[in-house]
């Protein structure tokens, strides 16, 4: 008996899942389709699906989507005798859907070999060897984008963690403790490993920590929302509770988010009739880390210059899973962090140990600033004299002179001292 085509009903649903399971497209397609991916396209709007029934059974299906101007098969699955007539049936009849509706063009993503590329060649259908499937998982906050606006949040780039060079020590603790127990639940929990919910990073400034935290975000592939402290405070002790609330309301409302508080001594010091704010913020902060804890894909972040400035009861671990450090780059970060900036900057010979030398006690961002300004002075030179190379050494060890480092040795002493005492991981 002939086989039959026709469209496809939501009637069709469960005689096509059957027909998948037959011909192996469960639970993932060679097409690389899953099966809830394969049903979201048969329900969409320009879902095209067609079927081929011999006998009162299902034999065949083909899913497209009819754009325009080039339409696109996802898959062609047959089980049955004669697979060759039917999937040419399927394949001619969709065609003429996808005419009808405008389309000039019809592409498809078929496996290198087996039955759904050879039924496609048969029709016609050529491989462009300079074209390249290519794939990304989007992330689910895209289903939230109004809160992460009315947050002030924002989307991290996903290479920014692999971009993070010269503090591979930091790099590899937070990497280990922080970021693997999130994007891997399912094995931390075989293991019995919780994964963290809140965190706090310490160091002298300008070593990185909302770097650190922005990284975090772009390795998880979750929103970045930075909660200031500034905003916060300032409005009264009857009222400045209340933006913090309304603030962890809308964080919870995300399916996923990295919450960062920069500077969180600001509003969880000890609490001394001379800190900045009241009490009453500060115990608001802590009765609001619970939530955080209880939700499912939130972490919070908090970095503090000023570790030992913060309330005991702040630290404690039934809050705060790691204290973590962030310091200075020792000789070989520094090396790290100059190669990177005179990559991009010369394509002179420098020599970075002189640089490294000259920066002993240089944050990342102080280093990343005397680099622009040897980026500045050989352009700067270019332009007026109309002749010159890129940034020399010269130009760099120039910048690196009127560029005043951050860091103190007193500074460093406390940071070691800081980590003896608080560091937790």
């Amino acid at each position: 008996m002939r086989a039959a085509v026709r469209v496809y009903t939501p009637q069709d649903l469960s005689a096509v899942l059957q027909l998948w399971d037959a011909a192996g497209c469960v639970p993932r397609g060679p097409d690389g389709l899953s099966v809830d991916e394969a049903v979201e396209l048969i329900g969409s709007e320009q879902g095209v699906t067609v079927l081929s029934e011999a006998d009162g059974r299902l034999v065949g299906m083909v899913l497209g989507t009819a754009t325009t101007p080039t339409a696109w098969i996802h898959r062609v699955a047959v089980a049955g005798v004669d697979p060759a007539e039917v999937a040419d049936r399927l394949l001619e009849y969709v065609e003429a859907e996808f005419t009808e509706r405008g389309a000039r063009h019809v592409a498809s993503i078929a496996p290198p070999d087996g039955g759904p590329r050879h039924w496609l060649e048969r029709r016609g259908y050529e491989a462009d060897p300079a074209l390249v499937y290519v794939r990304r998982d989007l992330s689910p906050i895209a289903r939230a984008p109004q809160a992460i606006t009315r947050l002030g949040g924002r989307i991290i780039g996903p290479g920014l963690w692999d971009e993070l060079r010269g503090v591979e020590e930091a790099k590899e603790l937070i990497e280990r403790r922080v970021i693997l127990p999130l994007a891997e639940p399912r094995l931390a929990e075989r293991h019995a490993v919780a994964p963290p919910k809140a965190i706090v990073l310490f160091g002298p400034p300008g070593t990185g920590k909302t770097t650190f935290a922005k990284g975090i975000a772009s390795r998880l592939g979750w929103p970045f929302v930075e909660l200031e402290p500034a905003r916060l405070g300032g409005q009264g002790a009857e009222r400045e509770a209340g933006p913090l609330v309304d603030a962890f309301d809308s964080l919870l409302e995300l399916p996923s988010v990295v919450v960062f508080i920069d500077e969180v001594e600001d509003i969880a010091s000890m609490r001394q009739a001379d800190r900045r704010v009241s009490s009453s913020l500060t115990n608001e902060l802590l009765r609001q880390i619970p939530r955080i804890r209880d939700a499912r894909e939130h972490l919070l972040v908090c970095a503090t210059n000023w570790v030992g400035r913060l309330d005991p009861a702040f630290l404690r671990p039934g809050r705060f899973d790691y204290i973590l450090a962030v310091g200075p780059p020792d000789a070989e970060a520094r090396a790290a962090i100059w190669q990177r900036y005179v990559d991009e900057i010369s394509d002179e010979d420098i020599d970075i140990s002189a640089l490294v030398e000259a920066t002993d006690l240089y944050t990342p961002a102080d280093i990343e600033f005397a680099a622009r300004k040897a980026a500045q002075r050989a352009f700067e030179r270019e332009h007026f004299e109309h002749a010159g190379p890129r940034a020399t050494t010269d130009d760099f060890l120039i910048a690196i002179r009127q560029t005043r480092p951050s860091l103190a040795r007193d500074i460093i002493d406390g940071f070691e001292e800081d980590q003896k005492q608080f560091a937790r991981y």
